[in-house]
């Protein structure tokens, strides 16, 4: 696989709504794609075409030339699907479950053992390959389950929020693994309405809003378009709220709002001397921490200065769609 090309295709289950429509992008070999979108937006759905488990209504799915839907019984063989749900057998153990799907692709038993004890290491089950799958945590199962999807050695990956059911350590983990699998010359494509899950792990972006592409592109190229280097932060100020909210406008820092610094307080902003300003900061990387030390030397107390929402996020947010997770 060299290039994968989803030209204009449209689906609708039901005859009525479209899941899809007119929706083009494409995925080159080592390149991961964010496909983000509220839940409903037809993320699944795209990711069901790609994967030719559906046939979308019109359009169509090019592999290096090639019509995937014409071909799928072969080019089944190069994908690795991670679709809603694990799809896990609960009374296999973990290496039992990876050898039988090592078997369904044809690996002779050398190389599946090979290959099985290598994904188990990878995802951190090595002391639970004799474990029932019943008996596994949900963070485990999951683990288990994105092992699957590499047991053939795809040349292409679709996962379907791969992050559900995974703690903080094992998220990271995972971006870390799906980096070293783009470099092997493998395309990704990741769904996720969770975007700082995404942020700094994928290399192009493409935003779905009822089916509809809105912005398709390199990451880099999509947050300079949208002006996200005005990122959101919150500041947090114990005392001289009034000082500090008059140097973050006078730095082009946009206030989105003024907190309390618990919920259960009421506060006035215009006179409050303490409280959270959420801000976003226009500038280089380390545009905040040159506004913190102005605010140190003016003498407000800030206890906090938290980046609140991620490059991703902020896309959404500056092209007026519905809030996501």
């Amino acid at each position: 696989m060299r290039r994968i090309i989803v030209s204009q295709i449209t689906h609708s289950y039901d005859g009525v709504r479209q899941a899809v429509r007119d929706l083009s992008f494409h995925v080159a070999a080592g390149e991961v794609l964010a496909l983000i979108g509220p839940n409903g937006a037809g993320k699944s759905t795209s990711l069901r075409i790609l994967a030719t488990l559906q046939r979308p209504d019109s359009g169509t799915v090019e592999w290096d030339g090639r019509d995937a839907w014409a071909e799928r019984q072969t080019i089944r063989q190069r994908i690795g699907f991670l679709g809603d749900g694990t799809g896990l057998y609960p009374n296999m153990t973990a290496a039992g479950y990876l050898r039988f799907f090592a078997e369904c692709y044809g690996i002779d038993d050398i190389d599946a053992r090979e290959r099985v004890d290598k994904l188990l290491d990878t995802f951190r089950l090595t002391s639970k390959a004799d474990a029932q799958i019943s008996d596994l945590s949900k963070g485990m199962r999951q683990r288990l389950a994105i092992a699957r999807t590499l047991v053939h050695r795809p040349e292409l990956l679709l996962l379907d929020e791969p992050a559900d059911g995974l703690d903080p350590l094992g998220r990271r983990q995972l971006r870390e693994i799906l980096r070293e699998t783009a470099a092997e010359g493998v395309g990704i494509v990741v769904s996720s309405h969770i975007l700082r899950e995404l942020d700094g792990f994928c290399d192009t972006v493409a935003l779905i809003q009822k089916g509809k592409l809105q912005v398709f592109g390199p990451v880099d190229e999509v947050i300079e378009e949208y002006e996200v280097a005005r990122r959101v932060h919150e500041v947090t100020v114990t005392a001289g709220l009034q000082k500090a909210l008059d140097i973050l406008l006078a730095h082009a820092g946009l206030i989105e709002s003024v907190l309390p610094l618990h919920r259960d307080e009421f506060i006035d902003p215009e006179t409050a001397d303490c409280g959270k300003v959420r801000v976003r900061i226009r500038g280089e990387d380390n545009q905040p921490a040159k506004l913190l030390k102005q605010l140190v030397l003016a003498d407000v107390e800030v206890t906090g200065l938290t980046r609140i929402r991620s490059d991703l996020e902020d896309v959404y947010q500056s092209i007026g769609r519905d809030e996501v997770s």
